[in-house]
């Protein structure tokens, strides 16, 4: 079994669940775990990050063309001769898009199989796990990675129960305000306000549900304000630690003053 990667939560299901061996390809933004780097690079991506504000208006750019903002070197992958291609089509801003790599696939000899993963909620996201092990004949590895994940995240939510007994029943939640890009500030979706909720925060400015969250949204900062968030995490979609200490300076820097 071969398997090539173009997403990066895919490989590190894939790697979380004993099938590092079988990766040939990844996508340019892999980096974990560290060892798969060293794999060829399948993808890249057309844009380069200067500002939140200009790569927002290329993408906006881009999307409203009709232009991918991701490349595919087709002639790799069709060298490394994958029997599987991890993909996506939950974001075309955030990795490939299905069809692209659908395309490649059809003209391929044998023509691999095209598994996308597109998680709307916590619970699709465990379900990816199971989904990716049966793909790539590791369903027994993939029960007993989805199990161990089931077991912490009930360790989650038994240790925040019992935090919030000893503040008291009636303390509030603190509220969170998640934001995965800064320019403009566009609000966490899918499973972020889910994880939010089971940490004992709340996420007002979605509060999602156990369905998810929806798509990430634009907002201006007077609702960020106005939402009056114990903490703020900033976390934009695609940026290093480096890259998003800089825009949280940024941020601020605008009279966001809400992101610390």
């Amino acid at each position: 079994m071969r398997v090539a990667s173009v997403l990066p939560s895919a490989t590190e299901i894939l790697c979380f669940i004993g099938g590092e061996r079988l990766l040939v390809g990844r996508s340019h933004e892999d980096n974990f775990p560290p060892q798969i780097t060293s794999l060829p690079v399948i993808t890249g991506q057309t844009t380069t990050f200067t500002t939140a504000a200009e790569v927002d208006r290329v993408v906006s750019d881009s999307i409203g063309k009709g232009q991918s903002l991701y490349t595919l070197d087709a002639p790799l992958i069709e060298s490394l001769s994958p029997d599987v291609i991890l993909t996506q089509d939950i974001c075309s801003v955030c990795a490939i898009d299905l069809q692209t790599v659908e395309r490649l696939a059809a003209k391929m000899t044998p023509r691999p199989k095209v598994v996308s993963l597109n998680p709307l909620n916590l619970d699709d996201v465990l379900a990816n796990v199971l989904q990716l092990g049966e793909a790539v004949g590791m369903a027994e590895e993939a029960r007993a990675a989805h199990a161990s994940l089931v077991e912490r995240i009930a360790a989650v939510d038994r240790r925040v129960e019992q935090r919030r007994r000893q503040l008291g029943e009636g303390r509030r939640r603190p509220r969170v305000a998640f934001i995965e890009w800064s320019d403009p500030l566009y609000v966490g979706g899918h499973w972020t306000p889910q994880l939010i909720e089971r940490a004992g925060g709340e996420h007002p400015l979605n509060a999602g549900g156990e369905s998810g969250g929806g798509k990430s949204f634009p907002v201006p900062p007077s609702a960020v304000v106005e939402a009056d968030p114990d903490l703020v995490i900033l976390a934009p979609c695609g940026l290093t630690l480096d890259m998003t200490r800089r825009e949280a300076t940024s941020t601020k820097g605008r009279g966001q003053g809400t992101v610390q």
